[in-house]
């Protein structure tokens, strides 16, 4: 292969490829998430009755579970596995875009091979696996200024798998933080009726009467009097708070939009990300 070919896709660490990357698996986990929440609701008893006798002997036949049991305890392992993948993608994707930043920082532009370089960065980037989450977000915007507007959310996502890891999934004070809380934040798109200012006036409506005149409104004209309306959609965060005592539950609208608070918190991080790379090596980076 001449020196000159150019590098396979999959071979180069480029903000486009982790973007698309973390995005897909954000995605896949989306997807996943809806299958099993509609499959919940749509469980048949009769159908786990069957499967449950297909091999006509258990491990342990007093502790079979319910329909109605076995689907709380799959809930709850629901919930416990979407937060921990949540959690392990937003750490991956924390690790990918360290690494990014350190061959900015080492190499520029430079891809000439140089092993002082490569175990430069590679003695870094394993560094920065060893240290805690909270560690290398400050790491992050000490040696390179990368900012992440949702920090605090993935901070919650770690303390509440740790709550849900725990038998019963009860929220104590080793889980609280420094506010005195335990918060966790939702994004979804909400919708907003606002006045059109585009909308053509009715000329079916009444006229204002003479002064001096009563006019009583006749059926059906206050409609005829509202001001036009549109709707519009906006994606907005809600957040819930816990206390210790109580236990961590989620609905399915919260448990989805956790994933929509990491993608915009994957937006956030890209940003940033891409600021320091143009700020490093231009527009061409």
């Amino acid at each position: 292969m001449p020196d000159d070919a150019p590098e396979s896709e999959e071979n180069i660490i480029s903000l486009q490829s982790i973007s698309r990357t973390f995005m897909a698996a954000l995605q896949r986990q989306h997807d996943m998430l809806a299958f099993s929440l509609a499959g919940l609701r749509t469980s048949d008893p009769r159908a786990y009755d069957y499967y449950s006798a297909v091999s006509r002997v258990m491990p342990s036949p007093q502790n079979h579970l319910t329909a109605d049991q076995v689907n709380a305890y799959a809930r709850n392992l629901m919930m416990r596995t979407t937060i921990n993948d949540l959690l392990g993608i937003a750490a991956e994707c924390l690790h990918r875009c360290h690494l990014l930043c350190v061959l900015i920082k080492v190499r520029g532009q430079n891809r000439a091979p140089d092993p002082d370089l490569d175990r430069q960065i590679g003695e870094a980037h394993q560094a920065f696996l060893q240290l805690s989450l909270q560690d290398k977000f400050e790491e992050l915007e000490k040696s390179f200024g990368i900012m992440c507007d949702l920090e605090d959310s993935i901070f919650s996502l770690a303390a509440a798998l740790r709550v849900l890891a725990r038998v019963g999934g009860m929220v104590t004070n080793d889980d609280l933080a420094p506010d005195g809380k335990l918060t966790l934040e939702f994004m979804a798109m909400k919708d907003y009726e606002v006045d059109d200012q585009d909308a053509e006036v009715d000329d079916e409506a009444p006229a204002a009467p003479p002064p001096g005149v009563i006019r009583h409104p006749l059926p059906g004209e206050a409609d005829l009097l509202k001001k036009p309306t549109k709707t519009l959609s906006k994606l907005t965060e809600t957040t819930r708070t816990f206390q210790p005592g109580e236990m961590l539950e989620l609905s399915e609208e919260e448990l989805l939009g956790l994933n929509i608070t990491v993608a915009k918190f994957f937006d956030g991080l890209f940003r940033s990300v891409d600021h320091y790379g143009r700020s490093r090596i231009g527009e061409g980076s």
